[in-house]
């Protein structure tokens, strides 16, 4: 056999030998979110609806694999909601939530990872290094630098809600859990125009 036919072999007896996160864990037993913004969704069809959405850490208790679909797998949440997520963003072991910065002072701090994601500032299009780097570069690194920053203060001001509204109101098929979907909306719909026979 060929040396490049039996790292091939190798190599995928590995892959079939290497277990996913599911299939170590008994039915009911706890698995963790590994990945932000991870959506439970209602079925492992692609048009389902979203049931909820959880962030890295959370724990969620495994049900098993779908059996028409075994990418998908049936969990339920500690806030008690039923629903499906893909099996990459399931994993046995907690995800490391430390996360350490460098203040102007020079002194590592640690930060409480869940401020941290609500304050925006993990979302961040530019870091300030990133900022100099691309004024100083000049031309079309310079543009793109305001570009990005003009993008980030637009989106100060969309909110989960807004969003909701403008898939209600473009007629678009909705993509955010239950609880930031649109109410509805202020606005009453124009009366429907009725025609008057021959006038």
């Amino acid at each position: 056999m060929a040396m490049r036919t039996k790292a091939t072999w190798v190599a995928a007896m590995l892959a079939l030998a290497v277990p996913s996160a599911a299939s170590v864990v008994k039915v009911d037993g706890e698995l963790y979110v590994k990945a932000k913004n991870t959506r439970v969704m209602e079925s492992s069809l692609p048009t389902a609806n979203v049931v909820t959405v959880l962030q890295p850490g959370e724990v969620v208790t495994w049900k098993g694999a779908d059996p028409k679909d075994k990418r998908w797998h049936q969990v339920n949440t500690k806030s008690g909601k039923r629903g499906f997520v893909f099996q990459s963003n399931l994993s046995t072991t907690a995800p490391n939530m430390e996360l350490v910065v460098d203040d102007k002072s020079k002194a590592s701090r640690k930060v409480n990872p869940a401020g941290f994601v609500a304050s925006g500032a993990a979302v961040k299009a530019l870091s300030p290094g990133a900022v100099e780097y691309g004024n100083k570069k000049g031309g079309n690194h310079q543009r793109a630098v305001g570009q990005l920053q003009g993008l980030e203060r637009v989106a100060k001001d969309v909110t989960p809600a807004t969003i909701a509204e403008h898939v209600k109101e473009a007629g678009l098929f909705p993509v955010v859990g239950a609880s930031a979907t649109a109410k509805s909306s202020t606005k009453s719909p124009a009366p429907a125009s009725k025609s008057k026979g021959g006038t």
